[in-house]
């Protein structure tokens, strides 16, 4: 009997420890962008063209995005006067103010989600693209060895969050300059916290965002910090 109500208790146990994980990782999440570029950052010289090493990746809006829980959200967002306070300021161009929901997933089974934006153009790739790792070296023509042809954008790559002991965001993305011939790569891990504000940036482009769990009410702006906020900006060499 004692066998019995013993093996009946590490069987509860068990059953709600794995209930409690499953409800941490099924909770679902606001990831809030604004994709912006620094003005000043168009005197920069970059390194050439590059095209991102995109690996399995959902279009938002897409059938699949839609399965996997992944939702475009276009009212109520945060950041709303933050994106006219950076657009007004003379120092930036805001390229995107974007949303979208999704479940919190762990490190194998995240979803990085596909970013296009701006122009588009064409870009010649390496025949071999196994020795890079991130980013792939390009030619606006044809060269040797390099006649892979894809398109490109002014923004191009992936954005990935993932659910561990802290929040994850993953950016893999290229902004490509067409009229300079030259491109500049971002490429960062953020350990984040739901409700804080971050830029990952480099001096060229970059993002503000923040991440809220949607069981919160959280559609609403919390007061007006966007002049402290832009004080924030982060441009490491």
């Amino acid at each position: 009997m004692k066998n019995t109500l013993l093996r009946l208790g590490t069987y509860v146990m068990l059953l709600s420890l794995a209930l409690g994980s499953s409800s941490l990782f099924a909770r679902d999440y606001l990831i809030e962008l604004v994709l912006f570029e620094t003005k000043a950052g168009r005197k920069l010289d970059g390194n050439g063209i590059y095209y991102p090493k995109i690996g399995e990746s959902i279009r938002l809006n897409s059938e699949t995005a839609a399965a996997a829980g992944f939702l475009t959200i276009e009212d109520g967002l945060t950041l709303t006067e933050n994106a006219s306070a950076m657009a007004s300021s003379g120092r930036y161009r805001v390229l995107r103010h974007m949303a979208w929901r999704q479940p919190g997933l762990d490190e194998s089974s995240a979803k990085a989600v596909r970013i296009n934006l701006g122009a588009p153009t064409t870009v010649f790739l390496p025949d071999n693209l196994e020795p890079y790792e991130e980013f792939i070296p390009a030619l606006l023509s044809p060269g040797v060895d390099q006649t892979r042809e894809v398109p490109t954008f002014t923004v191009n790559g992936t954005i990935k969050v993932r659910l561990g002991r802290f929040l994850h965001m993953e950016s893999l993305l290229v902004f490509t300059d067409t009229d300079s011939g030259q491109s500049f790569k971002l490429s960062q891990n953020r350990k984040m916290r739901s409700r804080e504000l971050h830029y990952i940036d480099n001096p060229r482009f970059g993002i503000l965002t923040r991440i809220l769990p949607l069981d919160d009410k959280i559609l609403e702006p919390e007061g007006d910090d966007s002049n402290t906020e832009l004080q924030a900006i982060d441009t490491p060499q």
